[in-house]
């Protein structure tokens, strides 16, 4: 007859077996097949219908089994992007979702990118195909929600780097990054700013876009800020090249004379005033630029060919400029 501490004896054994039948058992792949998988687990999802969709997708023999050592993870997974493997363990599964080595798409945005540069880098780093968004960068909903009253996001996403992963939706990524934006108007000095140069944000942006596309030096985006103020001042047109740019859609074809008589919302060159929105994504130095313009009577630049500018308070000393630089430009050609 077995006393009480024979008992004792034989349930803790039955239970360190069991324990280590399941040790063994969560360790060991159910398949040798190492075809990665992609599972996307969103934000909210619980820890049964992750453990159930694995069991259902063969990549795991036991969801009972799984939801037990996720308590070795306080039975909490982080949502992601996973490339899973049917060869690999419960053990391995947990410990990669448990930890959070999901995939994390870089979506770079460059200072000047303009839509199309910023719809060609989310393709490349394969966050969404290029049509889609641009679609969805003019979606009126969209737009709606985050206050734009422009007819795209053309300028309003800024100049960084930024992580994503696929348990995000992409317009809630989307809307996080113009937010950036955004925040930098709420600021009372530069609401301030802005009612004192009879600005609101989508013209500050709008002007921040031109000094980014014009300038290549830092410090010689307040001045470029400068020629713009004063020709607005003196009710003169911007007679601005990017713009034009932009208003023929054709970014990496020159400019030709007859780009500059035709009239889009964005040629500068065909009417006075700011065109229709922003023509890229400038950074924040342009946006100081375009509130802060240099205290000096600039009317006019032009390119020295090396990424300065040389600038004029009258068209005479401008046109001998333009000679200048332009014959030189022509003699490296």
């Amino acid at each position: 007859m077995l006393t009480k501490k024979d008992k004792k004896i034989i349930a803790i054994s039955l239970i360190i077996l069991v324990i280590t039948q399941s040790i063994i058992f969560a360790s060991i792949p159910m398949d040798t097949d190492s075809e990665p998988i992609i599972i996307i687990v969103k934000n909210g999802t619980s820890l049964h219908s992750i453990a159930s969709r694995l069991e259902k997708d063969g990549i795991i023999s036991s969801s009972s089994l799984f939801m037990v050592f996720s308590l070795l993870y306080g039975g909490k997974l982080i949502a992601g992007e996973y490339e899973l493997r049917k060869d690999m363990s419960i053990l391995g599964i947990l410990k990669k979702m448990g930890r959070g080595d999901r995939h994390i798409y870089a979506l770079r945005i460059v200072e000047g990118y303009n839509l199309y540069n910023i719809a060609d880098s989310i393709e490349k780093a394969e966050i969404m195909k290029r049509v889609e968004f641009l679609k969805l960068a003019k979606d009126k909903t969209m737009l709606s929600k985050l206050g734009i009253t422009s007819d795209s996001l053309e300028g309003y996403l800024p100049p960084d780097t930024y992580y994503y992963s696929k348990e995000i939706e992409i317009e809630g990524l989307i809307e996080k990054i113009a937010q950036r934006t955004f925040n930098i108007f709420t600021k009372e000095d530069i609401k301030k700013r802005m009612g004192e140069l009879n600005l609101d944000t989508h013209k500050t942006l709008t002007l921040a876009s031109m000094i980014e596309r014009e300038a290549k030096l830092k410090e010689e985006k307040p001045l470029i800020s400068a020629v713009f103020h004063n020709r607005l001042k003196k009710d003169m047109s911007l007679d601005s090249d990017p713009t034009v740019i932009y208003g023929t859609g054709k970014f990496n074809s020159a400019i030709k004379k007859s780009h500059l008589i035709t009239y889009t919302a964005y040629n500068t060159y065909t009417f006075k005033g700011l065109p229709k929105g922003p023509i890229c994504s400038p950074d924040k130095n342009s946006i100081m630029a375009a509130l802060y313009p240099a205290t000096v009577e600039y009317l006019y630049f032009v390119s020295k060919n090396d990424g300065s500018h040389v600038f004029s308070k009258d068209m005479n000393e401008h046109n001998r400029f333009v000679i200048m630089y332009q014959r030189a430009k022509n003699t490296k050609k």
